[in-house]
């Protein structure tokens, strides 16, 4: 008896959790579908369609931008600077939601707002959504998650797990956690470090996932995440051969609006 209790000590000791198995587990996979991805020759819809087509394709990994509208309704839109497609003149100004909700994308694409991406990845819970939060500064993403936070009560534990926040300042960290969210990924840009205290950063942290632009791209950085097991995007690359170079200074994955996964397998 009692070979088989410290059998079972030991065990209870080497044994991970299944939190920590599922931890980060959506990094295997190595494309991203920028803004729920390209479709038609057309980018940054964040549309239902566009979410459905990189679904069809094969991505795992779909990124949508969070904005608010003017009336505080959170909103699968980047930002409100540009058109994508919809027909209002901007000024830098949110629509409120009834305009925003019944202006579709290039005529034919259907905006979504946050209830509906949820019920796209209860539909296909093999999906895990990166939420962009399009802001310029910690109180905005406090403003945004606040509503966020709203949104995400009773919805289940499987669905809130494959929400992965994307955070800009080292600030966010605690806003963001403090809504229960567990893994998320550090777009490194907005902030002076240099490779080594981001590194020190991401492991202190347990954020095991690093977005760069490909301005940023910095050997030296790569390397100091990749050998704390911090893995690294790229943003936005819809190149194979482009891609090909980053594999070669051990980038892990980017986002792309249209190299589908299929593709990225051949490069491997």
């Amino acid at each position: 008896m009692k070979y088989l209790l410290l059998f079972m000590v030991l065990w209870s000791w080497s044994s991970p959790t299944e939190e920590e198995i599922d931890s980060y587990a959506w990094t295997k996979h190595k494309l991203i579908a920028h803004a729920a991805g390209g479709i038609k020759g057309k980018d940054y819809t964040n549309s239902e369609e566009a979410f459905r087509n990189s679904y069809n394709n094969g991505y795992k990994l779909i990124e949508i931008d969070l904005s608010l509208t003017s009336d505080g309704h959170l909103v699968a839109r980047h930002g409100w600077d540009e058109t994508y497609g919809q027909e209002f003149k901007p000024k830098n100004k949110a629509l409120s939601y009834n305009k925003f909700i019944k202006l579709p994308y290039y005529l034919h694409y259907t905006p979504l707002d946050f209830e509906r991406i949820i019920k796209l990845m209860k539909k296909h819970p093999e999906i895990y959504v990166l939420l962009d939060g399009k802001g310029t500064s910690s109180k905005d993403t406090e403003k945004l998650y606040r509503q966020v936070g709203e949104k995400i009560k009773g919805v289940d534990e499987d669905i809130l797990d494959r929400l992965i926040p994307q955070m800009y300042y080292q600030e966010d960290l605690k806003i963001i956690r403090s809504y229960g969210f567990k893994d998320l990924l550090y777009i490194v840009g907005r902030e002076n470090h240099s490779p080594e205290s981001i590194a020190a950063f991401c492991e202190k942290h347990d954020l095991r996932a690093v977005g760069l632009s490909k301005a940023r791209v910095n050997e030296s950085l790569v390397e100091n995440l990749y050998k704390k097991g911090i893995v690294t995007y790229v943003y936005t690359i819809n190149d194979l051969d482009e891609m090909y170079t980053f594999f070669e200074i051990d980038v892990h994955g980017f986002y792309t609006d249209y190299v589908i996964p299929e593709e990225i397998e051949e490069l491997e």
